[in-house]
């Protein structure tokens, strides 16, 4: 809905440009630690390495990566294998799994627990698999660098990197504003997962696959965007709101965010420190309702993605509608709005008035969130790796016919041109 942006250009001619995905997302993680152990000073190591991770088992911790490039993202530390009081291993069950491996210390990189680094080997491994992931390692942390100098050169600033304890920060101090809240609505139940605050009054039972699209959703979009999984995107985590009733969630809105537009059944609040609260009712639909859910996160995962720099509202909906469909493919609604879509371009003979208005405070029409969402998946078809180029330019710092050039050498008429043949509206114009 409002308050967000969307970039998805990738099609025509494919330029051979080295995405660097998800650069400054995981510079916010590998750079910043609360305590570093470097494999070659085994005497102390250890003995941190226990204390650091003693307070995490049992819990999900964010990462385990090998040296061979393996991760092990969001799994449950099911404890420390130690002899002759050092730690030889440690036992983790992986997300959405019940059983328990037990990996080695001796080919684990990394380690990072509460957003903190905890481990991090010095040592290199000379198997193929190791020199490849270190290879890879390399590669990685020379594109994020890259990004950093185009931002820098553009003008634009990337998010700050936060510290463990500046994420710690940030995560109490969301818990604070939903005490408030549920002073007011205290039906409020609160949930965490790993990249979300919940907080509803709708039963357990029934929000639960809706929490799960939320975490498929965040997958989705690292995925996309070449973000490894694990890195921290959000300022400690997205705080989601979920009422069952309209009535309860305007009375939010109105309290605690300024109000909400008629008709509006969720909204994305991004503030420009970065902070994301998303704040929505139930309604009468499942599947919408989880469409929407997934639709108005996007919105913040696209704004704390790599910089502060806004998307076009055509992008910013286009994306949101088109991850959505993909996350919860039981949602049929934006297949409808796409065929309306095509139907106001045939009579109209273009995409609309102001659609690809760059000003920050444009907003595509509700017929054109069909456009959108069309030409978001036609760019997508095209070229997945230069459809995220091309929205990583505009997040670098760069105008949509820039970033649009330098990721397909395409201009925004040819583009539109190609979706109009695409959709069966020859001669289709801006």
């Amino acid at each position: 809905m409002r308050d967000i942006l969307i970039t998805t250009f990738g099609l025509i001619t494919t330029f051979g440009l080295i995405t660097t995905f998800g650069l400054i997302t995981t510079f916010l993680a590998c750079s910043l630690a609360a305590r570093s152990v470097a494999a070659e000073e085994p005497a102390n190591r250890v003995d941190v390495l226990a204390d650091s991770l003693a307070a995490h088992v049992g819990q999900p911790i964010d990462l385990v990566e090998l040296g061979t490039g393996k991760r092990f993202v969001r799994p449950t530390l099911a404890g420390l294998t130690q002899r002759g009081g050092k730690v030889t291993a440690v036992r983790l069950t992986p997300e959405g799994e019940t059983k328990t491996t037990s990996v080695p210390l001796a080919g684990i990189t990394k380690i990072i627990a509460g957003r903190a680094t905890v481990y991090e080997s010095t040592g290199g491994g000379k198997s193929a698999a190791q020199l490849r992931g270190k290879k890879v390692r390399e590669q990685y942390e020379r594109q994020m660098q890259a990004a950093l100098d185009r931002m820098r050169a553009n003008g634009t600033d990337p998010w700050p990197q936060l510290s463990a304890a500046e994420h710690a920060t940030q995560v109490e101090e969301l818990e604070k504003f939903v005490a408030e809240v549920r002073g007011a609505f205290p039906a409020l139940e609160t949930s965490q997962t790993h990249e979300f605050i919940v907080v509803t009054d709708i039963p357990a039972a029934q929000m639960a696959p809706y929490v799960a699209s939320l975490d498929a959703m965040h997958d989705f979009l690292c995925d996309l965007y070449g973000i490894p999984r694990g890195e921290p995107v959000w300022m400690g985590k997205c705080l989601v709101i979920a009422f069952l009733e309209e009535d309860d969630f305007r009375a939010f809105e109105g309290r605690f965010m300024g109000g909400a537009p008629a008709g509006v059944h969720g909204l994305c609040h991004q503030r420009s420190d970065g902070r994301v609260v998303m704040a929505c009712h139930r309604g009468d639909d499942a599947a919408a309702f989880a469409h929407m859910l997934v639709h108005e996160t996007s919105h913040g995962f696209n704004h704390r993605w790599l910089s502060p720099a806004r998307l076009p509202s055509w992008l910013n909906e286009g994306i949101a509608e088109w991850v959505g469909t993909q996350v919860v493919p039981a949602c049929r609604q934006v297949s409808f709005k796409e065929a309306r879509a095509v139907e106001f371009m045939k009579a109209g003979g273009s995409v609309g008035p102001g659609f690809f208005a760059e000003a920050p405070d444009a907003h595509i029409d509700a017929v054109q969130y069909g456009v959108a969402s069309g030409l978001v998946k036609f760019l997508v078809a095209r070229d997945r790796k230069q459809f995220a180029a091309f929205v990583q330019g505009i997040k670098e710092g760069q105008t949509v016919a820039a970033s649009l050039k330098q990721s397909f050498r395409a201009a925004l008429d040819d583009v539109v041109r190609a979706y109009g043949v695409a959709v069966g509206v020859p001669h289709l114009q801006q």
